[in-house]
């Protein structure tokens, strides 16, 4: 089953804490995108960035290939 979370970082393992990258800022205060099926990580993705740095130029691809990923997903578990 396809699962998405949107939570903080408290919420995350220690394992997941160690992986997830630091903004500079902190990332005990970024929030978390976190993508399961059949309870593997798909994506632990973060919201860790500056709002000038939320435009177009910026590389935010993964999201392209994050609905890809998960549309596939769902077409395995709808069969």
């Amino acid at each position: 089953m396809l699962k998405v979370e949107a939570v903080g970082y408290s919420s995350l393992s220690d394992e997941q804490k160690n992986s997830v990258s630091d903004n500079g800022s902190g990332k005990e205060w970024a929030n978390y995108l976190k993508v399961t099926h059949n309870d593997e990580i798909v994506a632990l993705k973060s919201d860790a960035m500056e709002p000038e740095d939320a435009s177009f130029s910026r590389d935010l691809n993964w999201i392209y290939g994050l609905l890809r990923k998960c549309y596939e997903l769902g077409q395995i578990d709808g069969k």
